[in-house]
């Protein structure tokens, strides 16, 4: 594990997430504008790649798991484990999936997982790298990550060379989240003993949210 406990539990997860705000999320995060919309297509088609990918009978680990909305996609692995920090979008998610015998959940944060070395064939780490806002907690994070992968780490990040970046900063309208570039994301995972694989999309023009397949080496 991890030598720095927690020090994600302050910056990019909640504890003030209510039990109902937890059910609700996936359908108020997601469902109520086209943009919204796109997006969890977007993410959810590359969740679909990654299965087609590495098959069924396999360790998928998938943190943060919010009320489970990848569940459709993973439950059909060997085994899952969905991870996340908040009790209640555990809960949540315990109560959407119900009794499945290949699911553990696991309440952790992703700086100190709880989980062997080498156990799953693939980490998936969707929503939350946009959260954190400094070099060490994302190094932090992907050891992590590569730590528990024998396989592939799948992640998202906001990239910054994306025209909704640059034209938020000329209009002087507020940035929300933290933004890197490729090239930088890329350099921290090799950090973390990282090779990258493949992005989704090539190239980032509009919209900040990428996506990144890394190998464990």
């Amino acid at each position: 594990m991890a030598e720095n406990t927690d020090i994600l539990k302050n910056t990019v997860t909640s504890e003030t997430v209510t039990i109902e705000q937890a059910k609700t999320y996936e359908k108020k995060r997601f469902s109520r504008r086209y943009r919204t919309r796109r997006l969890n297509r977007f993410e959810k088609t590359f969740a679909l790649q990654m299965v087609e990918m590495l098959g069924d009978d396999v360790h998928i680990v998938d943190i943060p798991c919010g009320n489970g909305r990848f569940f459709d996609i993973f439950g059909n692995a060997k085994k899952l484990t969905m991870v996340d920090y908040s009790e209640n979008m555990l809960a949540a998610a315990k109560e959407k999936i119900g009794d499945a015998k290949n699911v553990e959940f696991v309440r952790a944060d992703i700086s100190n997982l709880p989980l062997p070395d080498n156990c799953a064939e693939l980490c998936f780490c969707m929503r939350l790298f946009h959260h954190m806002e400094d070099d060490h907690i994302r190094l932090t994070a992907l050891k992590e990550l590569a730590r528990i992968s024998r396989k592939y780490v799948a992640m998202s990040f906001y990239n910054k060379d994306c025209l909704r970046f640059y034209r938020r900063k000329l209009l002087g309208k507020k940035i929300r989240g933290s933004y890197v570039t490729f090239a930088h994301i890329v350099k921290l995972a090799s950090q973390a003993g990282l090779k990258f694989v493949k992005r989704f999309p090539r190239v980032n023009t509009i919209e900040p949210q990428c996506l990144v397949i890394f190998e464990n080496v």
